[in-house]
């Protein structure tokens, strides 16, 4: 498990297609697993990999991603119903952080899969601004966090949350990008 920056929070990340670390990161969290967790990747190809990306998704993707935006996709059929929410969804990340780029960079190179990104607290406790207090937060838990990138302070507010299905777009939680927008592409 990877603690990391992004441009808005840092965040946790495992192997996304990985059940295992999965179900690690959900008790380290001590978060249901029915409650999925976004993926960071590199660009919109790695997104096209596992979702279907219609027009008005690649309109809004082009525009902000990276970005402090999640993209929530329809999952293509090959995916694992056990990797996708429950209405068959992925969400992505592509972060504009030059720490995570290269991160996520290496990564799939190496493991030839996304990392998630999903913000590193406690289920239902605030996300705080440094690694230190991160990793205070988590207690014991804080062992399972393997690796930890440290890059200063984050105090971004957490990414905006699109979900795009065909031409529907619908925001399910507000952030840094102006919802007007992203309603009127």
């Amino acid at each position: 498990m990877i603690l990391y920056p992004t441009e808005t929070v840092y965040a946790l990340g495992v192997r996304a297609l990985d059940e295992a670390e999965l179900r690690r990161l959900f008790r380290t969290k001590q978060r249901p697993e029915e409650k999925k967790v976004s993926w960071l990747v590199r660009d919109i190809a790695d997104i096209e990999r596992y979702a279907v990306v219609g027009k008005k998704a690649m309109i809004i993707a082009e525009r902000w991603l990276p970005g402090p935006l999640t993209l929530v996709l329809p999952a293509r059929d090959e995916v694992s119903r056990r990797l996708t929410a429950l209405d068959g969804t992925l969400s992505f990340r592509i972060s504009s952080d030059l720490v995570a780029q290269k991160l996520i960079m290496e990564y799939m190179a190496e493991y030839n899969s996304p990392l998630t990104c999903t913000s590193a607290n406690i289920g239902n406790l605030p996300t705080l601004p440094t690694s230190t207090e991160i990793l205070l937060q988590f207690g014991d838990s804080a062992k399972e966090i393997g690796r930890v990138i440290d890059d200063g302070v984050r105090e971004g507010e957490t990414s905006t949350i699109v979900r795009v299905m065909g031409e529907e777009v619908t925001i399910i939680r507000p952030g840094p990008i102006d919802p007007i927008q992203l309603l009127n592409c």
